[in-house]
């Protein structure tokens, strides 16, 4: 793979309170699933969600990248477009259609447990990721919108500011968990780094031209590290994005297993890859210097998850 980089055009011009929400803390329990017991660890924590059914599934990936089934959850609302978790343990549930948003927590054991319902979110955002422990940016890819909010390790969500001035088409937006944030054009190769502080501060870093075209995943873990990925050949690199957001290249790999409908990264390294139509799973580390090690396959995934969140 070619040294690869990142655009964004200029940024951060601020709005007022365009868009991300009125927190409404209604308990709902519609909403989200719950349960009950806390950890203050939530390093290494998935939350699988299937939004046609509304079952979910959480579990446990280690930093040395072996895989725990921790337990199964029913009675999530259907729907939710995106879910974004955090590696401080909070998790955002948003329905772009409707507005409507809720959250909760994971804990370093894989327990769930429901915070809140909210209301008043703006429809439309394409994308929602998260950076610096629970720094949270809201993108539309469409009209260039963005905004900023924190979301804590229990839960409990504010919103930050509103941003205008994003350039709009932007495929691909990762956050890590030590700040960086890059933004990808797969159609284009350009990209673009920023950083988010531990108050949800956005920051514009530096447009990085001349990526590979394609990509189909890019997905974060351990605190810098980034993965590439492109879904129909079978192609990836690892990167580095520091708190800084200084993007470094490290290396090129061949050989991945086409057909990855998802990869989640978590905070201590691990990687899970899952394909939604066969159940297939496997198991990766990136370390904090972006070096990638394969782990092992995991067979007998339910099939059909629509989001798989890591923590």
């Amino acid at each position: 793979m070619k040294r690869q980089a990142f655009v964004i055009l200029t940024t951060l011009s601020l709005m007022g309170m365009l868009a991300a929400m009125s927190v409404n803390a209604r308990s709902d329990m519609r909403l989200a699933a719950t349960s009950t017991t806390r950890e203050k660890s939530s390093l290494g924590a998935v939350l699988f969600y299937n939004a046609g059914s509304g079952v979910g599934a959480t579990a446990r990936i280690d930093s040395a990248g072996s895989y725990s089934f921790v337990s199964s959850i029913r009675g999530f609302a259907r729907s939710w477009t995106l879910i974004v978790g955090a590696s401080n343990g909070g998790v955002l549930f948003y329905n772009a259609s409707t507005g409507d948003g809720a959250t909760a927590r994971v804990d370093g054991t894989g327990t769930y447990e429901f915070t809140r319902s909210i209301s008043g979110f703006a429809r439309g955002w394409t994308h929602i990721v998260s950076a610096n422990q629970g720094s949270l940016l809201f993108y539309n890819s469409e009209s260039g919108a963005g905004a900023t909010a924190h979301l804590d390790s229990a839960g409990n969500y504010q919103f930050v500011r509103s941003i205008s001035g994003f350039a709009t088409g932007w495929t691909h937006i990762t956050g890590t968990a030590s700040g960086g944030i890059i933004f990808y054009n797969a159609s284009t190769g350009d990209g673009a780094t920023a950083r988010l502080d531990s108050a949800g501060n956005y920051t514009f870093v530096r447009s990085i031209p001349g990526f590979a075209v394609g990509w189909t995943h890019i997905t974060s873990a351990n605190q810098d590290g980034l993965l590439f990925y492109n879904e129909s050949t079978g192609a990836g690199a690892t990167a580095r994005l520091d708190n800084a957001g200084s993007y470094t290249f490290v290396r090129s790999i061949s050989g991945f297993a086409r057909g990855w409908s998802r990869i989640t990264g978590v905070s201590n390294g691990g990687v899970l890859f899952y394909n939604a139509s066969t159940g297939d799973g496997a198991t990766a580390r990136l370390d904090s210097a972006g070096n990638y090690t394969f782990v092992g396959s995991v067979p007998g995934f339910a099939k059909e998850w629509t989001h798989i969140a890591g923590l």
